[in-house]
């Protein structure tokens, strides 16, 4: 019979590493014997629970846990683990319960409770102010929340008041309670959260299986799952999923293409990876976990390995998009030639140009730049790369306007571009695109490159349209064929575009999430305030909202800091970073990201000079755990930090002044857009400080202070 152990316990451990090989060698005595092996186990005098039990773990610290089941031996739950007064002192006054709203397992904490109801009911009641959730204590007492918390929940008017009153009560309580209070209607938190069905007594074995219960609890019946789960094998992400992600990562069959929307935090590629694992425990299939950037691969990669055994690793594969691309084409066409850089690229268009006869009027209009994206979004996304397809494809979203006869000429430089790729025998990432998807469309030469059962995309919004045609021909289309994730407001690399278009219909297979795991309250509003006004576009062509985005705990406010010049900047940098670190805040977590390379060498350099220990984020594996983390923006996307500094968010860098230049003036409103998403992408990877730094003006992407 194995243990139940509760999130509480788990991150007893991880935050204290020193109790790891402790709390193994009290669980390996609890579970052989735990009246013979001196774990001094007791029941608190003034026990609430009659089942609650204290155990030795060492001379400093008791573990709280339940004897639970009704078999001959009992079956443990570990609730908690804490120094040896304060374990007798929770020990007391924990409940263990199922509830009968769900049948969810709930360790409460019920004198904790009841004080802070006390210190609500002596509140006075807002007048003026609007109460946060429009129903009655009735309404919320049959959800399953806790009756005397739910006569005060709907005096409250604002979400902060609601977090601070359900601090104590089960998570998914607090869940449901912050779900009411932004927008979720009950029907729908029924449904999450399975008010609708039976339930299960007070069996834990059953009990565990709810989905709600395991937001907050693991059954482990191995000593191996035990050992991996202390040895930090079993990281929270993995082990604790939301009702809601859970329903979506092991669902049986989706009739098609799956789309799973979401602001910065919200877990999508955790359930990219959840359901990546679950397609690959059917035999014999053959799973393709792909995303944009190396560095995000090589993140999916690590952590693929630790959801599958042996025997199911092999059975997914997981791939930069660009290198997925390369791997189609080589399997057919041999070895690929050097790849242009963006440079040569550059020089390539230039000299087309010149050599292609251009009408002066069009002439101002054909940068590199613009052909650039022309050629990737339009022309080879194109089924039929001819000159008369160009002629009629739509160009949705292109900003410069192109009738029939400036389209020839586009196309005339586009062949002299072609022309002068092929004579250095190279390539460009968007022509293998474009070639990968012509093999995969060749009914021959298909059987010749990889195949898939199944599909996951993590950041699907930065590919382009290149890229969706070789997914597409990746895998048939059929159930379950493709898994898509995406934030369309963390576009810094794709272009605007519709799935549609490439036989991937999502239309009504989609679902947004809206709970932020990874930020504070405090940080996601500031990170809001960033993308707030401007229109964005889904990857099913509709407008993307970020209505009903919100995080389940608070922090202190975001601090933004201007400077007269550099120098002082990075000196409260540098003042900032030693005083984290002197609080005991590991070097790891925190991370200095800039927009330009000046700024991240800058800083590197003074934090070298004060003795700290810096590392430049590496494009693959996590780096060394002793190092501050210093970043691009770029780079920065898909991590997380506890602390976060931005800095260099002055008017000339954050927009960037040179990715403007080229661009035709009907294109600058999307590079616009791009260079906000990437400021929104900074902002959201802290989770408990931000702080945002300027020189001089600063950037106008910087959200305007609450009224």
């Amino acid at each position: 019979m194995g243990v139940i152990m509760s999130k509480e316990f788990h991150r007893a451990i991880d935050v204290d590493g020193s109790l790891k090989s402790k709390a193994w060698d009290f669980l390996t005595k609890l579970t052989q014997n735990a009246d013979l092996t001196g774990l001094d186990l007791k029941i608190p005098q003034k026990a609430a629970d009659r089942r609650v039990r204290t155990a030795r773990v060492d001379l400093n610290h008791r573990a709280v846990l339940f004897a639970v089941g009704d078999g001959p031996e009992p079956m443990w739950l570990l609730a908690a683990i804490k120094p040896h007064d304060a374990a007798y002192a929770e020990a007391e006054t924990l409940k263990l319960e199922v509830n009968p709203a769900n049948g969810a397992m709930e360790v409460l904490r019920t004198q904790a409770i009841q004080e802070k109801v006390a210190v609500f009911r002596e509140r006075p009641a807002a007048v003026e102010a609007p109460q946060v959730l429009p129903f009655t204590p009735a309404e919320l007492a049959d959800l399953g929340i806790n009756a005397e918390v739910a006569e005060q929940a709907v005096r409250l008017t604002s979400e902060d008041e609601i977090l601070d009153l359900a601090a104590d009560l089960p998570e998914w309580q607090q869940q449901v309670l912050l779900d009411l209070a932004t927008g979720t209607s009950l029907d729908d938190v029924r449904s999450t959260y399975e008010l609708e069905k039976p339930e299960t007594g007070d069996d834990p074995v059953a009990a565990i299986q709810r989905p709600t219960t395991r937001m907050q609890f693991v059954y482990l019946d191995s000593d191996d799952e035990l050992r991996r789960m202390l040895e930090g094998d079993f990281v929270a992400w993995r082990t604790y999923l939301h009702p809601k992600q859970r329903s979506i990562a092991y669902r049986d069959t989706f009739n098609g293409p799956y789309r799973l929307a979401g602001g910065a935090g919200t877990g999508k590629t955790v359930v990219a990876l959840h359901r990546a694992a679950h397609l690959a425990r059917r035999p014999g299939a053959r799973v393709l976990l792909c995303t944009f950037t190396r560095n995000l691969a090589a993140n999916l990669a690590v952590d693929i390995r630790s959801l599958l055994d042996q025997a199911e690793l092999p059975r997914v594969e997981v791939s930069g998009v660009d290198q997925m691309v390369r791997e189609v084409v080589q399997a057919v066409d041999g070895q690929v030639g050097q790849v242009l850089g963006d440079r040569e690229q550059e020089a390539l268009w230039e000299e087309a140009v010149q050599t292609s006869a251009v009408p002066a009027e069009l002439a101002p209009h054909l940068t590199p730049a613009f052909l650039g994206s022309e050629y990737r979004t339009v022309i080879l996304a194109m089924p039929g790369h001819t000159r008369e397809a160009y002629l009629r494809a739509k160009r949705t979203g292109r900003g410069v306007r192109l009738n029939r006869v400036q389209r020839a000429a586009v196309w005339k430089v586009v062949e002299a571009f072609e022309r002068g790729v092929e004579t250095q025998g190279r390539a460009t990432f968007d022509t293998l695109a474009a070639r990968a998807a012509q093999i995969l469309e060749d009914p021959e030469l298909r059987e010749r490159a990889p195949r898939y059962d199944h599909v996951v995309v993590d950041e699907g919004q930065d590919l382009h349209a290149g890229h969706w045609r070789v997914l597409r021909g990746l895998v048939n289309s059929g159930p379950n064929d493709m898994f898509i994730c995406e934030d369309s407001h963390q576009r810094i690399y794709g272009e605007r575009l519709v799935l549609s278009r490439f036989g991937i219909q999502t239309r009504g297979r989609s679902r947004r999430l809206t709970l932020n795991y990874r930020t504070s309250r405090q940080n996601l509003a500031f990170a809001l305030g960033v993308i707030a006004g401007e229109a964005i576009v889904d990857l099913d062509g509709d407008e993307e909202t970020v209505a009903g985005y919100h995080s389940a705990f608070t922090g202190p406010a975001p601090v933004t800091r201007g400077f007269t010049n550099v120098a002082d900047e990075t000196r409260f940098v540098v003042e900032t970073v030693r005083n984290w670190l002197a609080q005991g805040v590991a070097a790891a977590s925190i991370a200095i990201l800039a927009r330009r390379s000046p700024e991240q060498e800058r800083v590197r350099i003074a934090l070298q000079d004060a003795g700290v220990p810096v590392e430049l984020l590496q494009r693959d594996g996590p780096g060394n755990a002793e190092a501050v983390k210093i970043a691009s923006m770029h780079r920065a996307k898909g991590t997380e930090f506890s602390r976060v500094v931005v800095i260099g968010a002055e008017a000339r860098i954050v927009p960037l002044d040179f990715v403007f230049e080229g661009v035709p003036t009907a294109e600058h409103t999307a590079v616009r857009a791009r260079e906000r998403s990437l400021f929104y992408v900074a902002c959201s990877r802290a989770r408990d400080e931000l702080i945002v730094t300027w020189s001089g003006m600063p950037s106008p992407f910087l959200p305007l202070p609450a009224a």
